[in-house]
């Protein structure tokens, strides 16, 4: 879709969830000063001002987990900008927008509609080995009681089968994942593991949408690292109202 110059994708399973507001920003947007002021900009034009989580995201399995009434987040989130070291975050907070920056990687949004949690996930080939997105189930479980089969999860454009390369994957990947591997090439299908791995928790396979759009392949939309070697990335935001 596109409001007011800012181009934006959408899961349909997020968006019949009148409580979420959330949207994956292309590159075609409109240049601004700072790449904050873009997506300010972007957020307030696509889904109205919001107070902003950004990571300091560094390719682990860290979740950071934001509580209602916590009051060492208030100053932050007055001033717009919480930050954390970590490549995850859940939170029960409303009007809070959570953002993952990514060019090639993953970010997978979850939502559980009856315990009123959102979450969003940085994963990337690193990420995926290491199993962040059960670990962010497994918190979105103790910290706050979801249950799987209730939870709602959508896969960004991010870098398909078709380009995911790992020429030392022997070296790289932990043969336990080797079954993800093209066969006959050096080539793994992340977005069918990042399925496996909510599946794998007991989300509903109902419940899980995969954009299925390569980076790579589309980088006239989204910033691609393999492919342009960019240190541009494009927002993946989610916020519940």
């Amino acid at each position: 879709m596109e409001n007011n110059n800012i181009n934006v994708y959408e899961f349909e399973l997020f968006k019949a969830c009148p409580d979420i507001v959330h949207g994956i920003f292309t590159r075609m947007n409109k240049t601004l000063a700072t790449p904050f002021d873009f997506l300010r900009i972007g957020i307030d034009s696509k889904i109205g001002r919001k107070s902003l989580v950004f990571l300091n995201q560094v390719h682990g399995d860290k979740i950071k987990v934001l509580k209602k009434y916590d009051t060492k987040l208030t100053e932050n989130f007055d001033s717009g900008k919480e930050t954390s070291t970590a490549d995850g975050v859940i939170t029960n907070i409303k009007d809070v927008a959570l953002v993952i920056r990514v060019a090639d990687c993953q970010s997978v949004m979850m939502y559980d509609p009856v315990q009123k949690i959102i979450a969003n996930i940085h994963s990337g080939w690193r990420g995926s080995v290491k199993n962040i997105i059960g670990n962010c189930l497994d918190k979105m479980i103790l910290e706050f009681g979801c249950q799987p089969e209730d939870v709602i999860a959508g896969i960004s454009p991010s870098l398909g089968p078709c380009c995911s390369e790992f020429i030392n994957y022997k070296a790289e990947i932990p043969k336990k994942i080797w079954k993800y591997k093209i066969e006959d090439k050096n080539y793994f299908d992340f977005w069918e593991m990042s399925s496996d791995q909510l599946l794998d928790k007991g989300v509903k396979k109902e419940h899980i949408e995969n954009m299925e759009i390569c980076t790579k392949c589309h980088t006239d939309l989204f910033y691609s690292f393999r492919g342009e070697k960019t240190d541009s990335r494009f927002a993946c935001v989610i916020s519940m109202r």
